[in-house]
């Protein structure tokens, strides 16, 4: 096990995995409600203007790239038009998925203005078509079939995946398979649910018994294994058993999500022409608000292991009987496992992830390292981990990770648990971030691993730079939004990170993906993610179910050469600091090991993503969506590696400073794999050394503290010495 060694001219006690050393002297400056969060980004959805209604505002072009260089590009092309961009706007929907057996990427998606269904439709129900993509050979081509015409009825949210039947070797026999809610006029009247067999590909959905089922919200009497459910578009999985799953909401009103008061979970079965569907409803023990409703998050996350086995579903919120840092909105999970039961039903883990846990690393890092700092109901001063993006999968050994964002929550008072912290901060103090964007004070993502067996495990997956510019009028960021305001309300498209999970078949390596902006390139440096690109870490799940291994290609990566994340979209215009609305397949290929030197070993794995945009961002207008899919290559350390010599080759491989840019502190990070002598020297731009440390590194990952109080806003170059070995980095100093 590796060892995390703390040094230089003063102790990080903000990485610390002591909870009571990890306070940073930031206060909150304020509280918002995340209700107003989710109201904004649904709020465009639900009020869509149909087809012939007139479109506001004609678009901008948004924040200006200020001559961010290009890097070595990865294949990027067309896929599709969607008439808006409405289709995408939920992450945890699953339009994009790989099927490994048939080595097959489908992509589910609202129709584009050019693409005529087959009867024609009203121009008012043209918006609510759905079709499907499908490539078998990784996107060098693709077909295009409707799965879902309805002149009444018009699919939302679409996602979806092929149905392989067992045995079967060919594209031609499988089935795509859809699903989502329905819109009929201005209001949401019930889901749809959608199959089409592979072997045509037409502008006409299928007309064979159950290909096309509308469930209203308000049926007399509901089909045999079901009951009342809604807005059927997270988590849509189709497993090796030959099932196919989603999961929506259950809500004292449908048509709406304020009243969300558990899960649905709709699970398809062929019946040898299209699919019955079947509804487990799961009333998750939450706290009530003043006025009734239930603290829960209504977009629930599904994901099951390949074979259909063992699967999950997480949702957020406030579980009854919460105390101290497990108040406020926080992953709910349960499991079902039918490995040995195919009986068997959803179960509530009792072991739930504990954030009062003297274990529970996460709690001190939460966001970013600042806990609250203000008094609660108890006159306690606790930290309150507030969930605000979360994305699961399921590895190799039926184990759960739970990829999540924490922000700070504001109070525990039972009344406000959906209020959350805000602070100012010195880059742009007349706005209020989530996140104080000082050292360690910026957003994180976490992998939280475990089955509820045992204590459950943290990961520290990467960090983020910036955060989502929100999409209310009004609102912090609205104005460096670069999306065009529409409707009344004059509502924007949120660009959080979209935080994304994949696994390969096999469960042995977890992908993650999310977007964010470097702030060197924004508008007077400001921390929103209104530049994205698309970044991606891979954990390796080695033998035993204990041990979990980030890769360090992403500092550093051979095929890439980027830094200090492995992004994905460089080198291409259509999605360079574009990449807006992005999905990643919940399944990725397998992955290809190559053991590359006696230090490292690489691992290649295909991985579909989507970007959807317009240029100029508009929403109304035909958007596009750019597929890419290449070998992305991950560099991971080999399990012994001994030697002060191999410091020369190993120990800058992995090497990177955090925050960068930064302000009064930095942190150099590099993982040693003998004890050895650390010299640090930063140089300002005409060679003068400004600032020098030496230390005695120690086997393992060491953190080097940088002092740079005293040094002027500008570029310098840091010089590193390990033994016998040098590297050097640029840092920038804000």
């Amino acid at each position: 096990m590796k060892k995390r060694l703390l040094i230089g001219t003063a102790l990080l006690a903000a990485v610390s995995v002591f909870p009571q050393n990890a306070r940073i002297n930031v206060k909150p400056s304020g509280k918002a409600d995340y209700s107003l969060v989710k109201a904004n980004l649904y709020s465009i959805g639900v009020n869509e203007p149909t087809a012939a209604s007139p479109l506001f505002g004609s678009g901008q072009s948004g924040s200006t790239n200020q001559g961010k260089p290009a890097s070595p590009s990865i294949s990027w092309s067309l896929l599709c038009g969607s008439m808006n961009t409405y289709g995408m706007l939920v992450s945890s929907s699953r339009p994009l998925q790989y099927n490994p057996a048939l080595n097959t990427v489908s992509f589910i998606h609202r129709k584009s203005t050019s693409y005529q269904p087959i009867p024609a439709l009203p121009s008012t129900a043209e918006s609510g078509v759905i079709v499907a993509e499908i490539s078998s050979n990784w996107g060098t081509s693709w077909d295009s079939t409707c799965i879902w015409s309805n002149a009444t009825n018009w699919g939302r949210y679409p996602e979806g995946a092929i149905y392989n039947p067992t045995g079967n070797t060919s594209i031609s026999n499988a089935y795509v398979v859809g699903s989502g809610p329905v819109v009929s006029g201005s209001n949401f009247v019930g889901n749809w649910y959608a199959s089409k067999k592979l072997g045509t590909y037409d502008k006409t959905a299928s007309s064979a018994t159950g290909a096309q089922q509308f469930l209203s919200f308000t049926l007399g009497t509901y089909p045999p294994n079901q009951n009342p459910h809604g807005w059927m578009r997270n988590g849509f999985s189709s497993t090796d058993d030959g099932i196919v799953r989603t999961v929506g909401v259950v809500a004292d009103d449908l048509a709406g999500l304020a009243t969300t008061r558990g899960f649905a979970v709709a699970t398809g079965t062929f019946n040898g022409t299209a699919f019955d569907w079947r509804i487990d409803t799961l009333i998750p023990p939450v706290m009530l608000k003043p006025d009734g409703s239930k603290y829960l998050s209504p977009d629930p996350q599904m994901a099951w292991n390949q074979a259909g086995t063992v699967g999950y579903v997480v949702g957020t919120g406030v579980r009854t009987g919460a105390i101290r840092s497990n108040r406020s909105s926080q992953p709910i999970i349960y499991k079902m496992d039918r490995s040995t039961n195919p009986a068997a039903t959803w179960t509530l883990l009792t072991n739930q992830i504990d954030f009062n846990a003297p274990t529970a690393t996460i709690v001190p890092y939460y966001c970013a390292g600042q806990p609250v700092t203000q008094p609660v109901v108890n006159g306690d001063t606790i930290g309150l981990p507030f969930t605000t993006e979360l994305d699961i999968a399921v590895d190799k050994d039926n184990k759960l990770h739970v990829g999540a964002v924490f922000m700070s929550g504001a109070t525990d008072h039972p009344d406000s648990l959906n209020y959350y912290s805000q602070y100012v901060t010195s880059i742009n103090p007349s706005e209020q971030y989530k996140w104080p964007h000082v050292r360690n004070g910026h957003p994180y993502i976490w992998d939280i691993i475990g089955d509820g067996t045992a204590a459950w495990k943290v990961v520290r997956v990467d960090s983020i730079s910036s955060e989502g510019p929100d999409a209310g009028s009004g609102r912090p960021g609205y104005t460096e939004n670069p999306w065009d305001p529409t409707g009344t309300n004059s509502a924007k498209i949120n660009m959080d990170a979209r935080l994304q999970l994949g696994r390969t078949p096999d469960g042995k390596y977890i992908t993650f993906s999310w977007v964010e902006s470097d702030s060197s390139y924004t508008f007077n440096a400001f921390k929103w993610n209104n530049l994205p690109d698309i970044k991606t870490r891979v954990m390796a799940i080695n033998s035993g179910t204990s041990t979990y291994v980030m890769d360090v290609s992403s500092f550093s990566t051979p095929t890439l050469q980027v830094s200090p994340k492995q992004n994905l979209t460089t080198g291409d215009n259509n999605v360079m600091t574009r990449a807006t609305l992005h999905y990643m397949s919940p399944i990725t290929s397998a992955a290809t090991v190559y053991t590359s030197t006696t230090a490292f070993y690489t691992v290649e794995i295909n991985t579909p993503l989507t970007v959807t945009n317009s240029n100029p961002y508009s929403q109304l207008t035909n958007n596009a969506t750019w597929y890419g899919a290449t070998k992305i290559a991950y560099k991971f350390k080999q399990a012994s590696t001994v030697g002060i010599s191999k410091n020369s080759a190993d120990a800058f491989e992995g090497s990177y400073i955090y925050p960068n840019p930064a302000q009064s502190s930095a942190v150099l990070a590099l993982d040693l794999t003998s004890s050895s002598a650390v010299d640090v020297t930063v140089f300002n731009t005409v060679g003068q050394a400004v600032k020098s440390i030496r230390t005695q590194g120690q086997v393992g990952e060491n953190h080097i503290n940088i002092d740079l109080s005293g040094l002027s806003t500008g570029i310098y170059l840091v010089n590193v010495k390990a033994g016998n070995a040098s590297t050097t980095k640029k840092l920038i100093v804000e």
